[in-house]
């Protein structure tokens, strides 16, 4: 199994044709959350009928979502395709007047005979219904309003549309998001609110599908001129370890040279799992890095003043020449055209043969 959110998570103990080929052990998540995760929904709501707020409720849903994720993580780790009896529970912890609610996951990891696939899908993705809430009409109705002004560039982004595209995982309004991050990031004296928008933005995509973050990501960040937007796009496949070994070497394989020190920048990035085929990949990428990064300043001698000896220089591609060892004087570039601030090939090499050790002494 590719990906830890494959894992099939169920209540039940068995699956109506399927045979499970092995029991693995318990796997368990715990969240505990203070009650002021809460507690600022209840004052002035205005979407309480019935003693019932749907906000509180969405912030339950999350949670145990969130649970869900965990234990699905845990299984995975074990080498499991599946937890079946899946039980939820909540409970709320006080003391010294201050109280916190544990929500608790609990279920057997197990490896089912044959993997449940998109084919095989027990929910399909494409199924009509007979009959469609109101809350479901009201949704759509407010995501194609989103949509509408993301499109025309007229959405406010406060807390409510960004909680609504977050939760309902609305990827059509990733291009005004990044134009409003451009032109947050163009103000330099503004820090602030760019990292409000980074927390923002990090948790929104965090919520799409595994597949989704990828393409939205890698596409994004190998055609994106704004390098702060691209730095913002590599720290979030940093901060959500979205490593991925074949969009890096595409990355790599990329005419763009701007477009081979994103990518070596990647490669001191981790993913959430590691297994024998990322130790392949790993030194694959190691070899790729050590005859791809070659001198794009040329080397020449020159007469020293006031001596007949000659030095050996460098001409950088600005035609500035330099002393050997040397940033180019002109545009602080080395002869591999690397700044001073930017990852060089001998860090990431060095870097991916120390994962490669620590992930060995695991796996081998």
């Amino acid at each position: 199994m590719a990906n830890p959110k494959d894992v099939l998570v169920i209540t039940t103990s068995s699956i109506d044709g399927q045979k499970i080929k092995k029991y693995l052990k318990p796997v368990s998540a715990h969240i505990v959350a203070g009650t002021n995760l809460f507690s600022d929904f209840l004052g002035g709501l205005s979407d309480v009928f019935g003693g019932r707020s749907q906000t509180y409720q969405k912030q339950l849903i999350s949670l145990y979502n969130e649970a869900i994720e965990r234990i699905k993580f845990a299984a995975y780790e074990i080498g499991a395709n599946c937890v079946i009896g899946l039980s939820i529970d909540m409970d709320e912890i006080s003391g010294k007047g201050k109280s916190m609610f544990m929500l608790t996951a609990v279920g057997t990891a197990v490896i089912l005979e044959k993997e449940i696939t998109e084919n095989t899908s027990l929910v399909r993705s494409n199924e009509k219904y007979e009959n469609v809430a109101v809350d479901r009409i009201n949704e759509l109705r407010t995501k194609k309003l989103i949509i509408e002004k993301a499109n025309s560039g007229t959405l406010i982004l406060n807390d409510e549309p960004w909680s609504f595209i977050t939760s309902n995982q609305i990827d059509e309004v990733f291009p005004f998001l990044l134009k409003s991050f451009s032109a947050i990031l163009a103000n330099e004296m503004n820090t602030e609110a760019s990292d409000n928008f980074y927390k923002l933005f990090i948790v929104y995509i965090d919520a799409l599908s595994e597949n989704k973050k990828l393409q939205l990501l890698y596409e994004n960040i190998s055609v994106e001129n704004n390098e702060k937007l691209a730095f913002k796009f590599s720290k979030i496949i940093k901060d959500l370890n979205l490593f991925d070994y074949a969009k890096i070497l595409e990355l790599f394989q990329s005419d763009n040279f701007q477009n081979k020190k994103r990518a070596l920048r990647l490669v001191t990035y981790d993913k959430p799992f590691y297994n024998k085929q990322d130790i392949v990949d790993l030194k694959n990428l190691k070899d790729f890095i050590q005859n791809t990064f070659v001198e794009r300043g040329k080397r020449t001698m020159k007469k020293q003043l006031l001596s007949s000896k000659e030095k050996e220089v460098w001409t950088c591609e600005c035609g500035k020449v330099n002393e050997i060892g040397e940033y180019c004087i002109n545009c602080n570039q080395d002869i591999y055209g690397f700044k001073s601030n930017e990852v060089k090939p001998l860090v990431a090499e060095n870097y991916i043969e120390q994962k490669i050790i620590l992930i060995s002494e695991f796996l081998e």
